[in-house]
């Protein structure tokens, strides 16, 4: 287990909450008594976190806004006028137990863990998009019915450069350190090609790896950092001990109590290195390498599937951009550049010996996630083909520019969210050159939005019913709905709340059940009065069965995982 330990300036934030808001210097830079958070805000009644008749220690309290800091839009020196969901979270660290409304099932014990931007600025300036904020990783103990929660900002490289200088000092997603002089972006260019000024921002996704390590990730390989789950303190860098080399990887390996596979593009020679890692080791070892068929730079793959058998292997015409790299500003599509010419593939590979079993032309197509992939026999259980489905873009790439943050934070009554839908693609695999791609249900079942989705873990690489995701509810300019979609029936179930902007459903199975959908789905949501709460539904039914208020409102995430208690 390597990794480099790593300075925090972070203390326990049961006992002792802290103000370490940038910009550092409009707000107090202390440690604080319990029960007390202060900020520079006219003195409000406080919100008490204690759930009545459960004996609990004194625990820290936050003081949300007033409604009159919120119609005149200002609270602790930043701006309030656009949705809790896209504003800077407003401490650094917070825990405590919230009051549960409804009821938790018994059998829930263990904590759900949230990761994604949670900062967008940095001083006085601020970020232009979503993926550019400093990752906030938030969670939900959940134990014997109660419910404690907490967040706390990750001691990235970058994050703590950006608080000590008070600006970027790392290429994020589209944000570029402002070089003083012609020399200096010299020097910033060369430490791009060496990897140094990429960030180290891990604000994708988190994982529990299979010896039970907790990493956050994000697209640098040296965005890959070691957490505690029970404090959320940040433990260190994740040192791959291999010689494989390379500056990126997917956001979304595979994960599960038996290994890590990934994929490494390759931007030199055009292609991806398929790699798997044995839990207990940071050695990641080749299963085979994927040669892109079209064009000179390999597609962005975010995430990409698996089947018990094989590893999917996707090739978007979005592709790696190596002149955006170099742009010192931001173009519409970023560090990529959309080649319809280039054409759209899918690839399949064998897990075992390496060999690519299927290499197959598909309509174009966009996606950030996908759900999940498995193999359909014929009626003598002979493999045919590979069945993988994915949150698909309707092949349009302007999804990237929709979540600049000015753009989610102007939402006016206007629909202006591009079209989506569940892309299921076939792959066969007697040779065939041609993959299909079509609707694997009707849009309109979910709004025409769809992404951020799970399903049951039991089900990965395997045929399965049920997946959750977020979809729309009509005008909106981003999901804004939970959805539990039923891919054999071809219909969906939809939780919406007037306003509300919930995170990625998280699915967690009850031990020993045998229905695919007998579990709970975790979310968190941000409300449009810039309160908060955590919500958890009936996998079966979709319907609620408890939340549990913040006493502050959070902001948008991204990603989660479940870490069962021992």
């Amino acid at each position: 287990m390597a990794f480099t330990t790593m300075p925090s300036s972070l203390t326990n934030s049961t006992s002792s909450p802290t103000m370490l808001l940038p910009p550092i210097s409009h707000h107090i830079n202390h440690i604080l008594p319990p029960n007390k958070l202060i900020v520079n805000k006219p003195k409000r009644k406080l919100l008490h976190l204690t759930v009545a008749n459960v004996a609990s220690p004194s625990l820290p309290m936050i003081t949300p806004p007033t409604p009159e800091e919120q119609r005149s839009g200002t609270t602790a020196g930043r701006h309030h006028h656009h949705h809790v969901a896209w504003t800077s979270i407003l401490q650094e660290n917070w825990e405590g137990e919230l009051q549960v409304e409804g009821h938790i099932p018994p059998w829930l014990n263990g904590t759900y863990l949230r990761n994604g931007p949670g900062m967008w600025h940095i001083g006085d300036y601020d970020f232009r998009h979503l993926f550019d904020g400093y990752a906030t990783v938030v969670k939900l103990r959940l134990q014997e019915g109660r419910l404690f929660a907490g967040h706390r900002q990750l001691e990235s490289e970058a994050y703590r450069a950006a608080k000590k200088n008070q600006k970027i000092c790392y290429r994020e997603f589209s944000e570029v350190p402002k070089a003083a002089n012609f020399l200096a972006y010299v020097g910033e260019l060369a430490s791009l090609f060496s990897g140094a000024s990429l960030t180290d921002n891990a604000n994708t996704g988190v994982v529990k790896l299979g010896d039970g390590r907790v990493v956050c990730l994000t697209e640098t390989q040296k965005g890959s950092i070691v957490i505690d789950p029970e404090t959320l303190e940040t433990v260190g860098k994740f040192e791959y001990s291999d010689s494989l080399g390379g500056l990126i990887h997917s956001a979304h390996p595979v994960v599960t109590d038996k290994e890590f596979v990934t994929l490494l593009p390759d931007l030199v020679r055009a292609g991806y290195l398929v790699v798997r890692m044995e839990p207990g080791t940071n050695e990641r070892r080749v299963i085979g390498r994927v040669n892109c068929r079209g064009g000179s730079s390999p597609g962005w793959v975010h995430s990409f599937p698996v089947t018990e058998h094989y590893v999917v292997v996707p090739e978007m015409p979005l592709r790696y951009c190596a002149q955006n790299l170099l742009k010192a500003e931001p173009t519409p599509l970023y560090k990529f550049e959309w080649h319809p010419q280039s054409k759209a593939f899918m690839h399949v590979m064998c897990k075992t010996s390496g060999n690519i079993v299927a290499s197959v032309e598909v309509p174009l197509f966009v996606t950030f996630h996908f759900i999940n992939a498995y193999e359909e026999e014929d009626e003598d259980g002979r493999v045919t083909a590979i069945i993988a489905d994915c949150c698909e873009h309707n092949s349009d790439p302007t999804i990237l520019d929709r979540l600049r943050l000015q753009n989610l934070r102007s939402f006016n009554g206007e629909d202006v969210l591009p079209d989506a839908r569940v892309g299921r693609f076939r792959i066969p695999l007697d040779g065939s050159p041609y993959g299909e791609l079509d609707a694997a249900l009707d849009p309109n079942e979910h709004g025409k939005g769809m992404d951020m989705c799970s399903i049951n873990p039991n089900n990965l690489g395997k045929k399965y019913r049920y997946a959750y995701a977020c979809g729309a509810q009509r005008p909106c300019n981003f999901p804004n709905t939970l959805t539990k979609l039923d891919l054999e029936l071809k219909k969906a179930t939809n939780w919406h709340e007037e306003g509300a902007v919930p995170s990625e459903p998280f699915f967690v199975a009850r031990p020993g059940a045998t229905e695919e959908d007998d579990g709970v789905v975790i979310s968190i949501v941000s409300e449009k009065n810039g309160e908060g709460y955590a919500l958890l539904l009936d996998g079966s039914t979709f319907e609620e069965i408890a939340r549990a208020k913040f006493p502050y409102g959070l902001p948008y995430g991204l990603h989660g995982c479940w870490v069962p208690k021992e």
